[in-house]
């Protein structure tokens, strides 16, 4: 068995002109602090060098965050949740109870296609570790059958979560990076902050204005090409723009890639004709959870959900090269790379 694990990080870039890069020949002056976090690098930018004192506390919201929802931190409560399959229901504090609703309901609008019980294949293929493998058909499938988010009991009284069956298991990856970001914003706002970005590991949210007044422009990363490299860019007042891909983490085995994008009803890797799909919404949780459902959903499936969710908009880059984008785009995004080609809508 020949296994390669591979992980690209950062699937949007952005293009702020002087503002990050080289600083304002004004004031105010930008300022910036990285940390690894969510398994990530995660970046704060701030317009303001006044507000200094908001970048500390906003890794440690982050931190605070993690520690509740990772089901990779064994005393999170999303750990004692899943623990507790089969047996009793488990009290839940506040933005846990608020983040596993939203999934819920997400799971829901996308009919399933984002599900937040996938752990179990999540687990069983453990792409992401150096265990990464092709699980046993009889394995795949028992797992598969455990993934069912109608299954997840929520008692909004008591805030709590109930999984009726052991072997049930929440997963919130596909959502906590962007739920956070959200959060992370509103505290930035709440502590007086002008302005600014947040990018969790290629999740990115702006808010406030730049320094100069303008636009911010967010390069979408090129699927076939290096880090860094990008096929177009989206113009876009403050909200979120995040990216799901077939590159962004896979393994090798046996000279095939399998990406970690998962279709829930077989447990295999998403086989369709995208490579990419980005996804512009207002709020960042939104975007997380849909960059992967529209993914799942496949172009044209994908395309109808998002014309026919109010405040969701989308880019779509084919394994053949072709470039899609939904209606509210057409006066916002730039496609700037020749070897890709627009095509027209639905």
């Amino acid at each position: 068995m020949n296994s390669k694990i591979r992980f690209f990080r950062g699937a949007v870039l952005i293009f702020l002109a002087a503002v990050l890069v080289c600083g304002c020949t004004g004031k105010p002056k930008p300022i910036r602090q990285s940390e690894l976090a969510l398994g990530t690098v995660c970046s704060v930018s701030l317009f303001d060098s006044k507000e200094q004192a908001l970048l500390p506390a906003a890794f440690s919201l982050i931190s605070q965050l993690e520690n509740k929802i990772s089901k990779n931190i064994p005393d999170s409560e999303i750990s004692a949740l899943n623990r507790s399959a089969g047996v009793s229901p488990v009290v839940l504090s506040k933005p846990v109870f608020q983040l596993l609703t939203m999934a819920h309901k997400f799971s829901i609008l996308s009919e399933g296609m984002f599900d937040v019980t996938i752990d179990p294949v999540v687990e069983l293929w453990g792409i992401g570790t150096d265990h990464a493998s092709v699980p046993a058909p009889e394995r795949l499938s028992h797992a598969v059958s455990l993934v069912d988010y109608s299954r997840v009991v929520l008692d909004s009284a008591h805030s709590s979560a109930f999984l009726p069956e052991k072997g049930l298991a929440v997963d919130l990856g596909g959502i906590a990076k962007g739920y956070i970001a959200d959060q992370v914003r509103d505290f930035l706002v709440s502590g007086g902050s002008s302005g600014g970005i947040i990018d969790l590991g290629g999740n990115i949210l702006t808010f406030g204005k730049k320094p100069d007044g303008s636009d911010f422009r967010i390069g979408i990363q090129d699927p076939f090409g290096g880090r860094g490299s990008s096929i177009g860019v989206v113009t876009m007042a403050e909200g979120s723009l995040v990216t799901s891909g077939i590159y962004e983490r896979f393994f090798e085995q046996d000279g095939k890639k399998y990406h970690h994008i998962f279709d829930v009803r077989t447990g295999y890797p998403v086989d369709n004709s995208l490579a990419g799909v980005s996804i512009v919404t207002k709020e960042s949780a939104a975007g997380d959870a849909l960059s992967t459902a529209v993914f799942a959903l496949g172009l044209e499936k994908g395309m109808t959900l998002v014309e026919g969710t109010e405040g969701v908009e989308a880019i779509f880059i084919t394994k053949d090269k072709e470039v899609y984008i939904s209606s509210g785009l057409k006066e916002s995004f730039n496609l700037t790379d020749r070897n890709f080609a627009m095509r027209g809508g639905f």
